[in-house]
C-alpha cells in the first residue's frame, strides 16, 4: 500500500473499519562490495556491525513513516517488516499468513530491460499470490506515465 499505491488505495478501495497491513521487505544494503573480507584495516565485526546498525536504523525510520501515514489517514492497521529471499515472495508469504482479503502493491516503473533482468515484484505478486492483487502504476510527479 505503499508508494504509488497509497493515495490512489485511500481515494478508491479503503472503507471505513477496514485493517491496512502494510509490509515492507528488508533487504540488506552493505557499504562495502567484497572486497571487505579481505581488508585487514578493521575487524570484521565492526564493518559488519556498523552496516547492520545503520540498516537497523534505515528501517526503523521507514516503519515510522509508515506508521504516520496510517494515522495521519486514520487508518486501523499496523507495520510489518519482513526479511525473505525476494521482496515479491516475502510480500505473498505474509499476505498469506494474515489471511489478507487482497494486495494492493505499486510499480518502481522499471524499463522492460531492468524489468527482465532485475524482475519485478508486481509480476511476481500477481503470478504467484492467492489472493485478488490491485497494482497500481507508477505515474511521475508530472502527471505522465514512464
Amino acid at each position: 500500500m505503499i508508494g504509488p499505491g497509497a493515495g490512489r488505495y485511500v481515494q478508491n478501495i479503503h472503507r471505513p473499519g477496514d485493517r491496512v497491513v502494510i509490509v515492507f521487505a528488508v533487504e540488506f544494503h552493505s557499504e562495502h562490495d567484497s572486497r571487505w573480507l579481505f581488508s585487514f584495516t578493521e575487524s570484521v565485526e565492526e564493518k559488519v556491525g556498523g552496516s547492520l546498525d545503520k540498516e537497523r536504523a534505515r528501517h526503523l525510520e521507514t516503519v515510522k513513516k509508515f506508521s504516520k501515514l496510517l494515522e495521519n489517514s486514520k487508518i486501523l492497521g499496523e507495520v510489518n517488516a519482513i526479511d525473505s529471499k525476494s521482496p515479491g515472495e516475502g510480500i505473498v508469504q505474509a499476505a498469506k499468513e494474515i489471511h489478507a482479503s487482497f494486495i494492493v502493491t505499486g510499480t518502481r516503473g522499471l524499463g522492460k530491460v531492468r524489468r527482465t533482468i532485475l524482475g519485478s515484484v508486481s509480476d511476481y505478486i500477481l503470478r504467484h499470490a492467492p489472493m485478488p492483487v490491485v497494482v497500481c502504476r507508477y505515474v511521475e510527479k508530472k502527471g505522465c506515465e514512464k
